[in-house]
């Protein structure tokens, strides 16, 4: 009888054990632009922020998976929310299953969208503020669609003023409108933000290019991670 509790207990430790380690398994979904491979400056591939993230979880042990093919380059918030509602497929995995699956989402959207209406010297004032607003709609569209699937964690990308050298207050002030708006709306579906507003000119090396440098898709990976670890590890 003692025998068959001390083997009784062996096993439930080894079950406790397996479940906690199970428990720390994260899979992980990087949806919209800027994600495994992105663009820099000069139009040369780098490592998008999302490649950081993932790499930083499989250091820690604990990546089950990462899924990055439901992304792409100049995606739109309209875009994914036709991917989500026609359940794209890729391979042998649908885009409902993979929110239903993860414990983590990133998601960076949109950003060509409004820095195309900001070029130089020829920036459009007209009506963008308005613009921002359906943009704004259009995301809370998305986040509830995300949510209907996914209950786990999301973490929404803000932007960052591509137009630095500029030194134009008006950029600076549609910029952050977008990113208050878009704030707003992420905490009213308890999706995590993560501001990148604070980007410098040493991430923008070439005025001809909205695009970061490898650094600058780096920087954005190290802020994620930081959200990333506050909220699946409370550290």
């Amino acid at each position: 009888m003692k025998k068959i509790l001390i083997v009784g207990l062996v096993l439930l430790s080894i079950f406790i054990i397996y479940l906690a380690n199970m428990d720390k398994e994260v899979y992980y979904l990087a949806l919209g632009d800027s994600s495994k491979v992105s663009f820099d400056s000069y139009g040369k591939k780098v490592n998008g922020y999302s490649y950081y993230v993932q790499k930083h979880l499989k250091n820690k042990g604990v990546l089950e998976k990462y899924v990055y093919e439901y992304s792409k380059s100049d995606m739109r918030i309209t875009d994914l929310i036709r991917d989500i509602k026609v359940n794209k497929k890729f391979k042998d995995i649908t885009i409902k299953n993979a929110l239903i699956k993860a414990d983590l989402v990133t998601l960076s959207v949109n950003a060509e969208d409004v820095f195309s209406m900001l070029k130089g010297d020829d920036i459009i004032y007209s009506d963008i503020y308005d613009y921002i607003d359906d943009l704004t709609l259009d995301l809370e569209k998305l986040f509830k669609l995300m949510r209907e699937y996914c209950k786990e964690d999301i973490i929404f990308v803000g932007y960052y003023n591509p137009y630095k050298y500029i030194k134009n207050s008006d950029i600076e002030d549609i910029i952050d409108y977008m990113n208050k708006r878009y704030k707003e709306i992420s905490l009213e579906n308890n999706i995590k933000y993560v501001d990148i507003s604070d980007i410098s000119e040493v991430y923008l090396p070439n005025n001809e290019s909205i695009y970061l440098n490898g650094a600058g898709y780096r920087f954005i990976g190290n802020k994620v991670i930081s959200a990333s670890d506050k909220i699946l590890f409370d550290t």
